[in-house]
């Protein structure tokens, strides 16, 4: 397997992956340009920061399964574009934290007391005590906007300094925060309390331009504001405004939206303003964890099949849990079968589980189910990870519903498929641990395994059918495996699954079709 790693990460990694028989390739200041050439001999680039993973790169990777990123930010790589092509981003959570909240702490600090200011003017020759007076921290109110690793490691940090912490994050528990003595408000009473407000949450529609004007008219008159984040979050226009109007105080920044700066950027004009240079990960001891664990995460996902730091693989994680494999199995199984016994085209699938084992293992068995239906529909490469984006791509509209038990099967999985105006339905169980049966189709209870050829059709209930039927079967030398048979409740229609030996050509099938009481016929291959 071939790695290319760029942007100069630390060379522990290669030498972990080299001697976990990985063939590496380093280049730490390769351009555009040139990764667009190489990239599509590797099935594995680990970046940090500096290489942008785009689109376009990514359409090169023709080989390309993994983004591995040395660090925790994943906004220079394109996830969609990834996912679509189903090539797995991986990230290294927790590396970099301890260094990342303490630059964070020291911006603070450096911003609040005016520390680079004075340095500057002090090797400058001038004396101005008075000209320096800064802000005190304890007792201040400090709002964390993502409470996430790094912003709970700068709120301990800050509490020592007798900061009052509040927060924003909804995916934390009140009774978690309150734990660590951070009481959790809405995003407007965070803005309106604080004295400083510090971000630690990812770059998205949600956060671009977080801090704005709109944001700073609901502010204190005096608030500090740090963002060693990402860039995009704090509108830079705004900002210097606010800086120079005195609605903001100071403002610590290490992250821009373009990088590097470009040197018009009226954030380094101005004096209130400390700026460095996207470092708040850029200390030995971070560089060497976040090179070691991308490694370490790539060698336990060669070895075990384990995806630690995967950002955009939920489901292929999910299909690793003991047990589940039978029913990702059953899942495929049926989106291939219902793709097979009908034309119609799909506006809305439906996934349904039944049954307290399943009910945590939903998106997966909808990602199997979604496979097993877009490897027949279309001929493009297919994984867990890229078939949701597929699926939308085609005009699919995917619903996932659960119930918590079916009154005839313990665990029970249906795909339903509708246009608007028709609407077919698969469904199956697995008995024991690897007895994979389909039980139903539409309205019939039809038990089969399906595996092979099968013939599957629907017919009026009357006499002769079968005979007749299996008469053409014997006429084109095909032997009969097995056969199940169900009619609907009225005893009017009937639904039969022959198992055959051989392949099925289109002139026994349309003789099938032809048969006397036969309404409709499907050539199933498994």
């Amino acid at each position: 397997m071939k790695v290319l790693i760029t942007d100069g990460v630390d060379p522990q990694c290669a030498e972990i992956l080299a001697r976990n028989g990985f063939e590496v390739t380093e280049k730490p200041k390769i351009c555009k340009e040139e990764l667009k050439e190489i990239i599509g001999k590797f099935d594995k680039l680990i970046v940090r920061s500096a290489t942008k993973v785009t689109s376009e790169i990514i359409e090169c990777g023709k080989n390309l399964k993994l983004i591995g990123r040395a660090g925790a930010g994943v906004d220079n790589i394109d996830i969609e574009a990834a996912t679509r092509h189903g090539i797995i981003v991986m990230n290294t959570p927790g590396g970099n934290t301890v260094s990342a909240a303490e630059h964070a702490c020291g911006m603070l600090m450096a911003a609040a007391r005016m520390i680079p200011q004075a340095t500057a003017e002090l090797k400058a020759g001038l004396w101005n005590k008075k000209k320096f007076t800064g802000i005190e921290l304890e007792g201040k109110t400090i709002s964390i906007i993502g409470l996430g690793k790094i912003g709970r490691e700068v709120a301990s940090r800050m509490q020592a300094f007798g900061m009052k912490t509040i927060a924003y994050d909804p995916m934390i528990p009140d009774e978690y925060a309150a734990h660590l003595n951070i009481e959790l408000l809405p995003l407007h009473e965070n803005f309106s309390r604080a004295d400083v407000i510090t971000i630690h949450s990812s770059l998205n529609e949600s956060t671009r331009n977080l801090i704005s004007n709109e944001t700073f008219a609901l502010m204190k008159t005096g608030v500090i504001i740090v963002n060693c984040a990402r860039g995009g979050i704090v509108n830079e226009e705004d900002l210097a405004d606010a800086v120079t109007s005195g609605k903001v105080a100071a403002a610590a920044l290490d992250v821009f939206e373009s990088e590097p700066v470009n040197a018009d950027n009226p954030l380094l004009k101005l004096e209130r303003i400390v700026v460095t240079p996207h470092i708040a990960a850029s200390t030995n001891e971070a560089q060497q964890k976040v090179a070691v664990q991308i490694a370490e995460q790539i060698v336990e996902w060669k070895q075990k099949g384990r995806l630690e730091g995967a950002v955009n693989a939920s489901a292929v994680e999910l299909a690793q849990a003991p047990g589940v494999s039978s029913y990702l199995t059953l899942a495929e199984k049926l989106g291939s079968t219902l793709a097979q016994i009908t034309t119609l085209e799909a506006h809305t699938m439906t996934i349904r589980t039944s049954g307290e084992y399943l009910q945590k293992y939903g998106e997966v068995i909808a990602a199997a189910a979604l496979k097993g239906f877009l490897d027949v529909r279309q001929s493009n490469d297919t994984n867990y990870i890229n078939v949701f984006t597929m699926a939308a791509e085609m005009g699919i509209s995917l619903e996932q519903k659960f119930e918590k038990e079916n009154p005839d099967y313990t665990n029970l999985i249906r795909v339903e498929l509708e246009n608007g105006t028709k609407k077919r339905m698969i469904g199956g169980t697995v008995f024991g641990d690897k007895a994979i049966r389909i039980v139903m189709i539409d309205q019939f209870l039809v038990e089969f395994k399906p595996e092979g050829t099968i013939i599957i059709y629907n017919n009026i209930d009357k006499p002769g059918v079968i005979a007749n039927v299996t008469q053409h079967l014997l006429q084109h030398n095909l032997n009969v495996a097995y056969v199940a048979l169900s009619r609907d409740e009225e005893k009017l229609l009937a639904m039969t699954a022959i198992v055959v030996d051989g392949t099925v050509e289109d002139t026994l099938l349309n003789e099938i079709k032809l048969v006397d009481g036969v309404s409709e016929a499907a050539v199933i291959s498994i």
